[in-house]
């Protein structure tokens, strides 16, 4: 059973503002403009309220990035944070993500051509951001 959630509540406390999918236009996408409602509340549903404001909160944690409201990113945040449950106590974990360009991330998802969904390919590339990636290091040896 899921989660009751206002997403509408919890994108306004966080800046976001919800659009219909049918008024998106990337010539007319603004910062902090999310036309993926469908996301943001199956991601709601299924972690909770604080987990969805932590999700939008990271992505927009700067302006670079305040653009970055994209379906494939929110799901790729959202479950990088599920996996990583001690990410969240990481003390650097807002500058950590606001070092990250989540938009060149994005668009080298988008060229790739791998045959798997680019939440995924987006995933992959956040975890090897933030140091998370298996293996690196004397643990490959």
């Amino acid at each position: 059973m899921g989660h009751a959630v206002n997403i509408y509540r919890i994108a306004r406390e966080c800046g976001v503002v919800l659009r219909e999918w049918k008024h998106h236009s990337p010539t007319s996408r603004r910062a902090r403009e999310c036309f993926c409602k469908p996301t943001v509340r199956e991601i709601g549903r299924r972690h909770g309220e604080e987990h969805l404001r932590l999700v939008l909160m990271l992505i927009t944690g700067n302006s670079r990035n305040a653009g970055e409201l994209y379906a494939d990113v929110l799901k790729a945040v959202s479950r990088l944070l599920i996996a990583n449950p001690d990410l969240v106590r990481r003390p650097s974990l807002v500058s950590d993500f606001n070092a990250i360009d989540f938009g060149a991330i994005r668009r080298g998802a988008r060229s790739m051509k791998y045959g798997m969904p680019m939440s995924d390919e987006i995933l992959v590339a956040l975890r090897q951001q933030l140091g998370l990636w298996p293996y690196r290091g004397e643990e490959a040896a």
